[in-house]
Order: C-alpha cells, then sequence, then structure tokens
C-alpha cells in the first residue's frame, strides 16, 4: 500500500533528527557499512525501491568507489561499504543484477531458498541465479529457506532451517555458502549458537554500523535501504550517519516492516 504524505512526512522527518545526531559519526577508517535492499521494483512500500533511484544510488556508490565484498571489508579490518539484498525475488535478476555489472559493483544475496520455484516464471529459478553467480559480481548467502523468525525458533528448528537452505544453495549453485542473515534481524541464544557453527558470519542487528575495533562477524548490523531515503537521505545512511533512525522507528512503535505477531514462519511461496 502507498504510504500516505503524512506518513512519508514522518518517516523524512525521523530521519532528519537522525541525522542532525549523527553528524559527527559518519564512517571512519576500517568503520563498516553494510546497506540491506529488498525489491527493485515498480512498487509502492517502503522496502521497494524505484528502479530509478536504485540506479542513482549505484551510480553514487561507483563513484566513491569504496564497495567492496563483505570478505575484503572484514579482512583485516579494512571496513567500507557492502550492499546486500534480502530474500530473493524475480526483480533481484531482472534489474539489480544487471545494474550491478554496469556498474562494476559487487553484492551478497541472502536468499530465503524457499522462494525459489522451478515452476513459475514469476519466482527465481536456480538456473537465474547460477548466471547471477557467473557474473563474478554476485554472491549467495543464507537466509533460512522458509524466512522463519529465530526469536522464537528452537535450536532444532534453526539448524533445520539453516542447514536446509545451506546445503539447497551448495548444492544447486555448486558454491560455499559461509554467510547468512537473520529474517527481520531478529534471533536467539538457540539461533546463535547454530548460526555461529555452520557460518563464518551472520547479519543481525538492523540500523548500526560497525564500527572499528568492535566488529562481531556473526552479529553485523546492517542500514535498511528504504523508499523514502530518496537520494540524501541515502547518502548519509550509506556514510554511517543515520543509526537513530532504528531508535526513533522503535519508540515510535513504526517502522519499514515487523516481525510477525503470532507463529514463526511466514508463508514464502505464491
Amino acid at each position: 500500500m502507498m504510504p500516505s504524505p503524512i506518513d512519508t512526512a514522518v518517516r523524512k522527518g525521523i530521519k532528519a533528527v537522525a541525522l542532525a545526531g549523527g553528524l559527527f559519526r559518519g564512517l571512519r577508517p576500517g568503520d563498516l557499512s553494510i546497506l540491506v535492499y529488498h525489491r527493485v521494483g515498480d512498487g509502492d512500500d517502503e522496502i521497494t525501491t524505484p528502479p530509478s533511484l536504485f540506479e542513482r544510488h549505484l551510480s553514487w556508490l561507483a563513484r566513491r568507489g569504496d564497495v567492496v565484498t563483505l570478505d575484503e571489508a572484514l579482512a583485516g579490518g579494512r571496513g567500507g561499504v557492502v550492499l546486500t539484498f534480502d530474500d530473493g525475488y524475480r526483480d533481484f535478476v531482472d534489474t539489480v543484477v544487471p545494474s550491478l555489472v554496469r556498474h562494476r559493483l559487487p553484492a551478497l544475496l541472502y536468499l530465503a531458498t524457499g522462494l525459489v520455484s522451478e515452476a513459475s516464471d514469476d519466482r527465481l529459478r536456480w538456473s537465474d541465479l547460477r548466471d547471477a553467480v557467473s557474473t563474478g559480481f554476485v554472491e549467495i548467502g543464507s537466509h533460512t529457506h522458509g524466512h522463519v523468525d529465530l526469536s522464537r525458533a528452537s535450536e532444532r528448528e534453526s539448524s533445520e532451517e539453516m542447514h536446509r537452505s545451506k546445503a539447497l544453495i551448495e548444492d544447486e549453485l555448486g558454491t560455499s555458502c559461509r554467510h547468512f542473515a537473520y529474517p527481520w534481524a531478529v534471533g536467539s541464544a538457540a539461533s546463535d549458537r547454530m548460526a555461529r557453527r555452520l557460518f563464518e558470519t551472520a547479519a543481525l542487528d538492523a540500523w548500526r554500523v560497525n564500527r572499528r575495533g568492535s566488529v562481531d562477524a556473526h552479529r553485523l548490523g546492517r542500514a535498511p535501504v528504504l523508499r523514502s531515503d530518496g537520494s540524501f537521505f541515502f547518502r548519509a545512511k550509506a556514510r554511517g550517519r543515520l543509526d537513530g533512525e532504528g531508535s526513533a522507528y522503535r519508540m515510535l512503535r513504526r517502522g519499514p516492516w515487523r516481525v510477525p505477531a503470532t507463529g514463526d514462519r511466514v508463508e514464502v511461496t505464491r
């Protein structure tokens, strides 16, 4: 649903206040800003970025020259900016990958493997993902199989979800699946133990820059890219100056998404 003008104004007001508090807390040498997109297309919700705006984002990032892979960013505390994408919808191969290749920017897709279907032209197929990986600009990580709320999952369910997703990615793509991201940026002690066993890194916290000297590779912070960011607030976010946006959303009980109130699973098939 298209956000109302009032809602959009409130969101931009939140960003302005957060930016004022973060003007002097931009990225320092060794800091790591991980950006997360969800959809790139013609939808009108907060987590869908219009293609024209996405193109402007990538053009600006390419000119800056500080986008690196997650492995490069973590190696020796180098830091920088990392592009990540969650879930795995058709727009990733139709819109995102061509833009990444055009601008020569690397990205990491955290794939909810339950979204992949060989039986539908509207869904990602494993052949699409193999083509994406073959460009050399895309790496595939795990986002569980069924996009499960891991804050409520037992260690057994966490294990099943992570193992299933990791195995599918490795079997279908012939590549190692070393990175993981928690759906809705929530987890539990049980899921943390499992993620540390199975993956080299895990993205957990939202609206948090990873500051040099205090980076936990299994509790990485990411900054969600939102429709209302436009270009101005996106650039502030990439520079590590909008950490306070998340605190404001939590205080006001509003945000671009929320964890389901009941149950611990979201239906990912369509």
